[in-house]
């Protein structure tokens, strides 16, 4: 199983819409439909970017790592397995969806996005490989 984020960093516009895109390959295809699984993590609070290890961080997997999820909010976007698309309590009653196999479709940007999105697919024929990719989404409102 591979998966991969093909843009690491997205910059959208608040109330745009925003499609984070997240690809796997599993190397025995056939059996089950993976299971595919997009969490949320909030950025960490300011406090840890300002300590000696959180400054200057280059990548999302940097960023994902820099606090423990105790300390940001986690939440489940949305998965899908098959054509069954299930989405989070918070994401209730937003035009959130994952289309194709695996892409993320938040509809339109809000304030609240912003932060790490972990795409995590799970297939009972391949357990090898990384099964995980992260996105890093930033919303900005109008200049």
């Amino acid at each position: 199983l591979q998966v991969s984020v093909p843009e690491p960093r997205t910059v959208a516009l608040l109330f745009q819409p925003v499609l984070l895109r997240c690809h796997f390959q599993v190397s025995s295809p056939g059996g089950p439909a993976p299971i595919v699984t997009w969490k949320y993590k909030s950025f960490c609070p300011d406090t840890w970017a300002a300590s000696p290890g959180g400054a200057g961080r280059d990548s999302p997997g940097e960023a994902a790592g820099a606090c423990p999820d105790s300390a940001r909010t986690v939440r489940i976007v949305a998965t899908k397995q098959g054509e069954q698309v299930t989405l989070g309590d918070f994401y209730l009653g937003r035009a959130v969806t994952i289309r194709g196999a695996a892409e993320l479709s938040l509809g339109p940007a809000a304030w609240g996005d912003s932060g790490l999105y972990l795409c995590t697919v799970t297939s009972t024929s391949d357990l090898q490989g990384n099964n995980e990719a992260v996105a890093e989404l930033v919303v900005l409102g109008e200049t």
